[in-house]
């Protein structure tokens, strides 16, 4: 899953070499690069096709192959970055001022040919996985109708309620109304309440329920909607009836009569278009009504439309003490806790419910209670863990050049807002903006971050959120996910503790810098990943002591981001730090005049 963007990173890699006025390639240096180069921007082609697949399809043989082609790009772009230190640092080193430096990428020929070769059979490898991607199993008829009952009242959302409700009771109204927002915020609690109202009961004589998912084919739905409105007629079918009978039979028991569809949880609009258009042709229209609920943007125009928001601190509070203690909600001795721990969960219902179901298996007692608030409780973590099954289809079927600007937000503590300047300026240096045509980097980003907020709503919009005012935030329930997925892949790295294995990891992030005090920590990291890492980001509290960086033999750092941490002096090791496009730090000395000596351009530097 990390293919597409380590191949971004490479391009802009052999794009800087190439641009920079402080390189000088000595022949044929230049036409060696530009194969690679050009082998990049075939390799992002073939790894794009990929989203143009079907949501139903199983992509667990396609995302190995992904894994191969990072890692060999990977290893060539670290081969690469080394030869070029190699020949830099000596000049860099010497006593003479260097207004340019030499590098010969001769003796690469041959490590060059040998990657692209590798390459191209990859390439091909990975287009015939996608060629035989296997379909995910169609659910059973009585499994995709099972509307499963309401089990508890629906806390919150009586607006959004209600809106939905009177949308879809409008007479001479055949527009649809689609319930959209993040996996777990309740779009299909607020659908069953809505589907079960007793008005909307009476109004309509006929309802269906159809549980949509990642894959469903055209004539599936309609058979789960025939087998809820006729079953006489369904009992009926064979598995030869086609698509034609099928539709026949729905309109002549649908004539002249008011129905209600629900499509639950749809990825692909391409089939229930066809269904809604399908149904609600002239001679029926204004009868039969579509309620769609959907992790994606799906409105169309006319339609009716809510994002569900996330439920309120009070809200959040009332869900918890319901899931736990009934409709008494919380005894006394235990509700400032359950406050606290339900505004821990952010306003997410799918959060909420799961922590309900863990601290109704423990003790109910203050000292319980308040070791599931402490930092990295296991009755968070297990939430986390238990919900990341839900989650993580919106991450995995998100388009190519999304997946590594997303799980970089995984860097950043939970619970916080993540300045836009920010986050723009690190992906900048890192390589993983390629902006389109004349776009510039800032367009670009903020392209991104809109899809991810709006159409995939992964990012929190402040507009609709009351934990901040801000653009950027992501839910702790998705940094988790985005921590754990970056580090199982080797993209990113946060240290929790003395004792992880940071092998080969392309970043490390910090969010306590007391851990760099031991030295077993900065042991671990200049014996397992300094060489080749990317990215040191420390994001945790301000620190007043240095972090012992000059120990840990980072070579190829594109991102130094110490701006938490207090420095006496700047380290002189930052000084040869040659890839450096992103410093940032607190100082109370002079800048380095050798920093001067950056082959690159961009170096943002806070003090």
């Amino acid at each position: 899953m990390a293919a597409y963007g380590a191949a971004t990173s490479l391009k802009i890699t052999i794009q800087r070499i190439l641009q920079s006025s402080r390189i000088s390639l000595v022949s044929p240096s230049l036409q060696i690069l530009l194969t690679a180069y050009e082998e990049m921007d075939q390799l992002q082609k073939v790894l794009l096709k990929l989203d143009d697949t079907s949501c139903s399809k199983i992509r667990t043989k396609v995302n190995a192959a992904d894994e191969r082609i990072k890692e060999a790009v990977w290893e060539f772009e670290d081969l690469l970055e080394s030869h070029v230190l190699h020949h830099i640092l000596p000049q860099l080193e010497s006593e003479r001022d260097h207004l340019s430096f030499s590098v010969d990428l001769q003796s690469l020929q041959h490590r060059v040919d040998s990657f692209i070769e590798k390459m191209k059979m990859m390439e091909e490898e990975y287009t015939n996985e996608m060629d035989n991607l296997p379909e995910e199993e169609g659910e059973p008829v009585f499994s995709r109708i099972d509307f499963g009952g309401i089990k508890s009242k629906m806390v919150g959302l009586s607006d959004e309620f209600e809106k939905a409700r009177d949308f879809l009771l409008e007479e001479n109204n055949n527009n649809n109304y689609s319930i959209i927002g993040m996996a777990g915020i309740g779009k299909t609690t607020l659908a069953k309440h809505i589907f079960e109202d007793p008005s909307i009961r009476s109004h309509f004589k006929f309802r269906a329920w159809v549980k949509v998912g990642r894959k469903c084919e055209y004539d599936e739905l309609l058979r789960c909607i025939l087998a809820q409105v006729d079953p006489n007629a369904y009992q009926m079918l064979t598995q030869g009836d086609d698509d034609e009978e099928l539709v026949g039979l729905l309109k002549e028991r649908l004539k002249d009569k008011k129905c209600l569809i629900v499509l639950d949880d749809v990825w692909e609009i391409q089939v229930t278009n066809r269904l809604t258009s399908c149904l609600q042709e002239k001679n029926i229209a204004g009868r039969i009504r579509f309620l769609l609920t959907s992790r994606q943007e799906i409105v169309y125009e006319r339609d009716g439309y809510e994002r569900v928001r996330l439920l309120n601190e009070e809200e959040s509070k009332e869900l918890l003490g319901e899931k736990v203690f009934g409709e008494e909600g919380f005894p006394p001795q235990l509700e400032e806790l359950g406050e606290k721990i339900a505004k821990k969960c952010e306003g997410l219902p799918l959060m909420i419910v799961t922590i309900a179901e863990l601290l109704s298996k423990a003790d109910k007692t203050q000292e319980s209670w308040t070791e599931a608030l402490k930092q990295q409780s296991s009755v968070f973590m297990d939430a986390y863990n238990q919900i990341s099954e839900v989650l993580f289809p919106s991450y995995d079927y998100l388009p190519q050049h999304l997946k590594m600007f997303f799980l970089y937000m995984g860097a950043f503590p939970p619970y916080i807002d993540i300045r836009p300047i920010l986050i723009n300026n690190l992906l900048s240096a890192e390589g993983f903006l390629e902006p389109i045509e004349e776009e510039s980097f800032e367009d670009f980003s903020e392209t991104c971050s809109e899809n991810l907020s709006l159409w995939y709503h992964l990012v929190l919009d402040g507009s609709d959120s009351w934990l901040s005012a801000k653009r950027y935030r992501v839910h702790s329930c998705w940094q988790h996910l985005c921590k754990v997925e970056a580090s199982k892949i080797k993209f990113q790295h946060v240290l929790q503790s003395c004792d992880e294995v940071t092998e080969d990891q392309r970043r490390l992030c910090a969010h306590c810098h007391t851990l760099f005090a031991f030295k077993e920590v900065y042991d671990s990291i200049k014996s397992d990943c300094a060489s080749t890492a990317r990215a040191l980001l420390c994001f945790g509290p301000y620190h007043q002591y240095p972090i012992p960086i000059h120990v840990m033999g980072f070579k190829l750092l594109r991102v130094l981001d110490v701006g938490k941490v207090r420095f006496y002096h700047i380290p002189t090791e930052i000084s040869k730090l040659v890839y450096l496009q992103y410093l940032a730090l607190t100082c109370t000395g002079d800048l380095l005049p050798s920093i001067s000596n950056l082959c690159f351009d961009i170096c943002v530097i806070s003090l």
